[in-house]
């Protein structure tokens, strides 16, 4: 599974929407200028061509809107929870790991701390190809030494029990790594938003059309229309974005886990260096 990125950045996604739909508008406009002009007897009230297929272009446009954004808003539910079943994950491996005998629990909590950090994606992060693979990499070389760390631990003094009460929680925190890249791994294609783009363009051009062929102006309902559309069309690129759009994936289950695990590391320091009366 390949984590989803996004080479163009959020500003200018919007910026291309805001810019290519009302120019589609005013160059439908202006086409249908230039033909009444060249033949008004053509276009006379009652004889407009191409309703019914405006009708069905918007009909079909809604549908395309409607399933995609469903689609997104389903993988943004996902992305999320991976976040929280992965800070529980931690949490749990965390406090399973202080059953063990100190010399032999407190690497592995380290450890899982030191993992736990670098599944935190900074705010403002771009994903971009190359960020990705750094942030992969990082967290990769940070979980190849979990499973070592634990087989240390669980030594032959170890009651079975709670070895494999240890080694259960470090099993689903290496679990809720997968379940959170399959999560990160869905996004639109681009052969989906071409034709987005495309069928949005083309409902607006014919509007403008039209509107030139009855002898009309370019009214501002189509450029609200249109303002719509791109509020639409940002919006499902909003919620395909992780990190860097206006609503991102919290990572405050993360946060709190890392803050609870250094709190708790810091406590047990702190206890060991008080002198005893």
């Amino acid at each position: 599974m390949s984590i989803a990125t996004h080479s163009i950045p959020f500003g200018l996604v919007i910026l291309i929407f805001l810019l290519a739909l009302p120019a589609c508008a005013f160059a439908g406009f202006h086409l249908g200028s230039h033909e009444r002009n060249r033949d008004p007897a053509r276009y006379t009230e009652g004889k407009m061509p191409g309703e019914a297929s405006l009708g069905a272009l918007l009909a079909l446009l809604g549908l395309l809107l409607g399933f995609t954004f469903s689609a997104v808003l389903g993988w943004r539910e996902a992305s999320v929870s991976a976040v929280v079943e992965e800070a529980a994950a931690l949490g749990t491996a965390f406090l399973r790991a202080d059953m063990l005998p100190e010399a032999e629990g407190r690497p592995l909590q380290q450890a899982l701390l030191g993992y736990a950090r670098t599944r935190i994606v900074p705010s403002g992060y771009h994903a971009t190809r190359e960020n990705v693979d750094a942030f992969v990499a990082h967290s990769t070389e940070a979980q190849a030494a979990l499973w070592p760390t634990t087989m240390a631990a669980l030594t032959p003094e170890v009651p079975a029990p709670v070895s494999t009460y240890v080694a259960g929680g470090i099993t689903e925190v290496l679990d809720a790594h997968t379940r959170r890249v399959a999560a990160a791994s869905k996004s639109i294609t681009s052969g989906i938003w071409m034709l987005l783009t495309f069928a949005a363009g083309s409902g607006l051009f014919i509007i403008g059309n039209r509107a030139a062929l009855q002898g009309r102006r370019l009214s501002w309902r189509t450029l609200v229309f249109s303002l719509v559309l791109t509020a639409v069309l940002v919006t499902i690129e909003d919620l395909s974005r992780a990190s860097d759009g206006f609503t991102v994936v919290p990572q405050t289950p993360l946060v709190a886990a890392v803050a609870d695990m250094e709190s708790a590391l810091g406590t047990a320091a702190l206890a060991r260096a008080t002198p005893r009366p």
